[in-house]
């Protein structure tokens, strides 16, 4: 299939998707009478909408579903999934209203924070940092950012982090998309479809979140350009961080409290049981997407990954900077009031006192 094609299909694919996930929440629900998102009759709390990725860089969202983690902290709500593609969609559905917390890249946390003028979230914790990697189709001459030059070059969406990176990265070694007047060509594909593009020869590179980079090498035969990590200082980048839509967190600041003791017990529970941690999160993604990860690519892609709930503040800040560059952000931008990290301390405080 050619990226026209798999444009062209998009639609009715999304709709297949869409009703693929559909059908699997209800038979969750009938099988264990009750599914992350269902509400039982006569349950007539409010919800907690949650959004997050089918991705090993959501792993703690991951796993604090399916664990019920969120939930059991959260008694007085009724945590309700949505998974997403990619960092835009979640940060178009907050700004609708759809979604209450959610896991995401910060570039665009950053957007959405600046165009909103501050008021639409904000940041309250980190939650993994690495698992980024430029990715290039064997038998392609690329071994370097600088060799992109005349390259088709996919991301999973336009304004999401990896774009961000890969946009900072091309300025960096003298290059610029062709958007913008450059020789690289940026195409916005879908994960999966990225995968196939590969196979089919498509696509030269890609910049890419695990656990797809590590599935490129693995299924595709592709080859490892760059480890995001090598590029930041020491070897260091946000990759996933928790916002909060500001009126949600204004109006529920006791929820949001909670949301982040059951985000702390779920990173001390993926820390210190990583193989346990690696089952239930392949259990997640075959649940959500259909497929599981094989052994060799889940432990390839965890040990680029480090979850902490520390959102590297100089880190996002220069993601901003970056975005600015890329063009998705127009002059200075101020991230002063961003950042709340007030419910994460009150947070670990209770959890070095042992209160849940």
């Amino acid at each position: 299939m050619s990226v026209r094609q798999i444009r062209k299909t998009r639609i009715s694919r999304d709709l297949v998707v869409a009703f693929v996930a559909t059908v699997l929440l209800v038979a969750l629900s009938i099988a264990f009478g009750g599914s992350p998102g269902s509400r039982q009759a006569g349950d007539h709390r409010p919800a907690l909408r949650l959004a997050y990725f089918p991705n090993l860089t959501h792993a703690p969202a991951l796993v604090g579903v399916a664990r019920g983690e969120f939930q059991r902290d959260l008694s007085d709500f009724w945590i309700d999934p949505k998974v997403v593609n990619a960092g835009p969609d979640a940060m178009e559905a907050l700004l609708a209203g759809e979604v209450d917390i959610a896991y995401v890249g910060p570039s665009p946390a950053i957007n959405t924070y600046v165009k909103s003028g501050g008021k639409a979230l904000t940041i309250l914790a980190g939650a993994c940092s690495g698992g980024a990697s430029l990715i290039a189709r064997n038998g392609v001459n690329i071994r370097s950012v600088a060799d992109l030059d005349h390259r088709r070059v996919a991301v999973p969406q336009l304004g999401g982090t990896q774009d961000v990176s890969l946009r900072h990265f091309l300025h960096e070694s003298g290059l610029s998309p062709q958007d913008q007047g450059g020789t690289v060509e940026v195409l916005p594909v879908k994960n999966p479809d990225i995968l196939a593009l590969f196979i089919q020869k498509q696509i030269d590179a890609a910049w890419v979140p695990e656990p797809w980079a590590s599935r490129l090498k693995k299924d595709a035969g592709a080859k490892t350009v760059v480890d995001e990590r090598d590029l930041w200082p020491n070897r260091t980048f946000t990759t996933t961080i928790i916002v909060a839509r500001r009126a949600f967190s204004q109006a529920h600041p006791d929820a949001v409290e909670a949301f982040l003791r059951a985000h702390l017990a779920t990173l001390e529970w993926i820390n210190s049981h990583p193989k346990e941690a690696q089952v239930t999160v392949n259990a997640e993604l075959k649940r959500l997407t259909g497929k599981a990860l094989s052994p060799s690519v889940l432990e390839e892609a965890w040990i680029r990954l480090a979850f902490t709930d520390d959102p590297n503040r100089s880190n996002v800040i220069a993601f901003a900077n970056a975005a600015r560059t890329a063009g998705y952000l127009k002059g200075e931008t101020d991230l002063s009031g961003a950042f709340d990290t007030g419910p994460l301390e009150l947070a670990r405080s209770q959890a070095r006192l042992g209160t849940r």
